[in-house]
C-alpha cells in the first residue's frame, strides 16, 4: 500500500560542513515532523545540526509518498531545487503548476517563493514562505502560539543568512 504524505525540502541557515539542505517525508502532520526536527529527534543530520545550533526554514513541499522522497534523494545536489538558493526548479510531474496550455504564460519563474517576516506571541520574528504561511499552521517553539505575517517589519531577528 502506498501512503501519500508531503516530502519537504529544509534549507539551512548555513551550512554543516557539506550539508545544506534536508530532504524528507511525513505521512501526517508536517509541523509535527518539524518539532521533531527541531528538538534533535529523527534523522540524524538534523540531530547534529540542532546540537550544532543551526536553524532551517522550510523551502519547498511535495505532495508524494516515500518513493518520491527516495528518488529525490538519489539524484543528490538537493540545492537544484531549492528555490532559496536562487534556483529556479524544473517543472517536473509531480508539481507542475496549473497553466493552460494553450496560453503564453511567462514560465520562467514558477517556483517564485517569497520570503516574509512572521511573528508570534512572544515577538520573535522569523522568515517562513508566504504560500507556507497561508497554507499550514506554524507554532513558536517558545511560547507555542500561532506564528503569524508581520505587517510592519521595524527590526528583524534570526534573519536566514545565505
Amino acid at each position: 500500500m502506498i501512503t501519500i504524505g508531503t516530502v519537504y525540502l529544509l534549507h539551512f541557515e548555513r551550512p554543516y560542513k557539506h550539508a545544506r539542505h534536508y530532504i524528507g517525508w511525513t505521512p501526517g502532520d508536517l509541523n509535527r515532523r518539524l518539532r521533531q526536527h527541531r528538538n534533535g529527534t529523527g534523522a540524524r543530520l538534523m540531530k547534529v545540526i540542532t546540537a550544532a545550533g543551526i536553524d532551517f526554514i522550510v523551502a519547498r513541499t511535495w505532495t508524494g509518498g516515500r518513493n518520491l522522497e527516495r528518488s529525490l534523494k538519489k539524484r543528490g545536489g538537493a540545492s537544484r531545487c531549492c528555490p532559496l538558493c536562487g534556483i529556479t526548479p524544473r517543472v517536473t510531474g509531480w508539481d507542475q503548476p496549473d497553466t493552460d496550455h494553450t496560453t503564453t504564460a511567462d514560465t520562467s519563474t514558477p517556483y517564485a517563493i517569497k520570503i516574509v517576516p512572521a511573528i508570534c506571541a512572544c515577538n520573535r520574528v522569523t522568515h517562513h514562505a508566504a504560500a507556507l504561511l497561508a497554507t499550514a499552521s506554524i507554532t513558536c517553539l517558545d511560547c507555542h502560539q500561532p506564528v503569524v505575517p508581520q505587517r510592519d517589519v521595524q527590526e528583524e531577528h534570526h534573519v536566514l543568512s545565505h
